[in-house]
């Protein structure tokens, strides 16, 4: 039995998202699952290796002697001049866009075929996207890094509004500087409750994320104490794998999440698939009078 097409474009509250978020997982899980696994998994776990290589490195160094006046101090500059943090970090980033740029073709190639996707069609719009939206992720973070370091609150309202950036960028087909001022222009009127949608979405991943990150706890706490089996460093590195790459994955929540929360402001402020709907029927009059009189 086929699932009910859920409508994409469609003005929901809070928990209608929220609902429509998990049923459009729940409904798409198999095809979903199979995208993540072919196009982002990959890089996911390159980066989930050299965080656990950066850290068992990290945890081995602070047995050491520490040279510098803090420990704190001493982190951020063993960070700086770690080349696993940096492979990890570029692999985690590019993992991200992957995904991002997987749901969200799968998103727009559900709401162009009524349902029906194809993995190759997904992968043509991650091909396509690819290279403008790792740049304009990259764009994004500094715009958030600047906006967080001048006040806080600023910061926080260029980053929801900012969370719609790739779903806009792929929808409308616009580049970063047209995207961005689309995603103001969308938020505007409507911050609160997007805030508030995102803060109970990213809530709900964090606790999810807490319970999958407990296998990494676990070691550390081993290591820390040196007890038995924290002096493991392959169990480290694949504990650390395992939680880098369950966090990435999980991230599919918000980020489909983020997506109906742009179709949601779409339709407050164009009506894009009212518009839609009222054409279908106009289409449909004529056909159906044609039919009446041959």
């Amino acid at each position: 039995m086929r699932n009910q097409l859920i409508e994409l474009r469609e003005e929901r509250d809070l928990g209608q998202k929220l609902n429509a978020t998990f049923t459009f997982l729940r409904q798409n899980f198999k095809p979903l699952a199979k995208c993540v696994l072919l196009y982002v998994v990959p890089f996911a776990l390159l980066a989930g290796i050299f965080s656990g290589i950066y850290q068992s490195t990290q945890l081995a160094e602070l047995g050491r002697n520490v040279r510098y006046g803090s420990l704190g101090a001493y982190t951020f500059a063993n960070t700086v001049n770690s080349v696993p943090y940096w492979v990890s970090l570029f692999f985690s980033l590019v993992s991200f866009v992957l995904l991002c740029l997987a749901i969200y073709s799968y998103m727009l190639e559900y709401l162009r075929h009524e349902g029906e996707v194809e993995p190759l069609a997904v992968w043509e719009g991650i091909k396509h996207n690819f290279v403008s939206v790792l740049y304009s992720a990259v764009g994004v973070g500094v715009l958030c890094g600047l906006a967080t370091l001048l006040l806080v609150l600023p910061g926080i309202y260029v980053m929801v509004a900012l969370s719609m950036f790739a779903i806009v960028m792929l929808t409308e087909e616009i580049g970063f500087i047209d995207a961005v001022e689309r995603c103001f222009y969308l938020v505007k009127g409507h911050w609160w409750p997007a805030f508030g949608f995102l803060f109970l979405v990213f809530l709900l991943q964090g606790v999810i994320g807490f319970v999958a990150s407990l296998p990494a706890i676990v070691v550390y706490v081993l290591r820390i104490l040196e007890l038995p089996g924290g002096e493991s460093d392959l169990l480290l590195i694949a504990a650390s794998s395992f939680t880098t790459i369950i966090s990435l994955i999980l991230y599919v929540i918000a980020i489909t999440a983020v997506g109906f929360l742009y179709f949601d402001l779409v339709e407050r402020k164009d009506g894009v698939g009212l518009l839609e709907q009222v054409n279908k029927i106009g289409a449909q009059v004529p056909a159906f009078q044609a039919h009446q009189h041959p």
